[in-house]
This record gives C-alpha cells, sequence and structure tokens, in this order.
C-alpha cells in the first residue's frame, strides 16, 4: 500500500517556463511545434516585439541580432549541452569561452560556447619496448674457450652470443592517429526552447 508521503506527485501537462530547453526524439516541423509553444534551437533570428515573452527571459544571451529589434534563438546543434559553472571551477577554461553569435555573451555565462579539446591522457603512452635495451649479436667470441689451431687459416667463432653496449639509448616515434574528434557515445536528439507561457 503506497502511503501519502510516498506517492508520486501530479505535474500539469504543459506546465513549462518560458526558457524551457528541452531534447525532442523526433524531426522538428517548425510550423507544428511552434503553435504548441515552442521553437526550434537552430540559432535564428526573431523579431523581440514578436516573441517578447521570451525575449525577456533570454535577452541576447545567445546573440544580439541586428543590435535593435531582433535577437537569437539559442543555436544548440552538434553541441553537447554544459552546465554554467558559475565559478565553481570544474570547467578551466571558464573564461575564455566565447559568444555563439555576434552580441552574445561569453566568459561564465549562459550562451557561451566553446571549441574542441583533448586533454593530456591521465596515464602515459609507451611504446612496445624500452628506449634503452640491448640487442644480440651472434657469433662473437666472448671469452678464451677455443683457440684456432696453429698454422691454421680457418677462425673459429663461439656459438653463442653477446649484447651490444647498453648505452645504445633511442627514440621511438609514436605516429599520429585518432579520430576527429573527443567524444563519449551519444545519441542524436533536436533541442527546442519554450517561447510562450
Amino acid at each position: 500500500m503506497t502511503t501519502k508521503s510516498q506517492a508520486k506527485p501530479l505535474v500539469p501537462v504543459g506546465q513549462m517556463v518560458v526558457g524551457t530547453v528541452t531534447p525532442y526524439a523526433a524531426r522538428v516541423d517548425a510550423a507544428a511545434i511552434e503553435e504548441r509553444g515552442w521553437l526550434y534551437c537552430d540559432g535564428r533570428e526573431l523579431s523581440r516585439s514578436d516573441y517578447e515573452d521570451l525575449f525577456r527571459v533570454i535577452g541576447t544571451l545567445h546573440g544580439g541580432g541586428d543590435g535593435s529589434t531582433t535577437f537569437n534563438l539559442p543555436d544548440y546543434r552538434g553541441y553537447f549541452l554544459r552546465g554554467v559553472d558559475a565559478g565553481a571551477g570544474r570547467d578551466p577554461g571558464a573564461a575564455t569561452r566565447t559568444a555563439a553569435a555576434p552580441g552574445g555573451m561569453g566568459g561564465d555565462e549562459c550562451g557561451s560556447v566553446q571549441g574542441g579539446a583533448t586533454a593530456a591522457p591521465r596515464q602515459s603512452f609507451t611504446t612496445s619496448t624500452d628506449g634503452q635495451h640491448t640487442h644480440d649479436v651472434w657469433h662473437i667470441p666472448t671469452n678464451s674457450s677455443l683457440y684456432a689451431i696453429a698454422g691454421s687459416h680457418l677462425s673459429i667463432w663461439n656459438d653463442g652470443n653477446a649484447g651490444t653496449d647498453t648505452a645504445g639509448a633511442h627514440q621511438h616515434t609514436v605516429t599520429d592517429g585518432g579520430d576527429q574528434e573527443t567524444r563519449p557515445e551519444n545519441a542524436y536528439v533536436a533541442f527546442i526552447i519554450r517561447y510562450r507561457a
């Protein structure tokens, strides 16, 4: 039996705050979703007066449009979304983030964007062998265990081997490789934003 404290709260359908962004798991029919109060986050310019509610919420965070009568929607196509650092120190590049479009916000602010980067790995790369090692050279005399017979024209070689000098330190080249980007496993969705209550 479910007690009152364990009951799930009822959430009225459609009660979304203006400016809410959500993933949408289908191809976007821009006209159809706009009728229901949503816009596709594709970065396009909108009229500040026609979309007054949304402009009051996001302003020019994602781009200033023409600077007076329009503003830009967020453009989340191809982006992974990341929470604003807000001084937490989890994004070491927060201060160098740039505006998504002219007139938008850069730095540690909502709407800023950041290019790709690859940090140095926590575990070092290794080559197949150590840099300093020895090479065996076969049939080099290593002791005086055999002597040629006096007057013989033949040389006598040991069957063993000897190593070269261990001072032969050298480098191994790690050739370029890798993929076009660094990314986790992911799935595509379309991001849409609520523009009216």
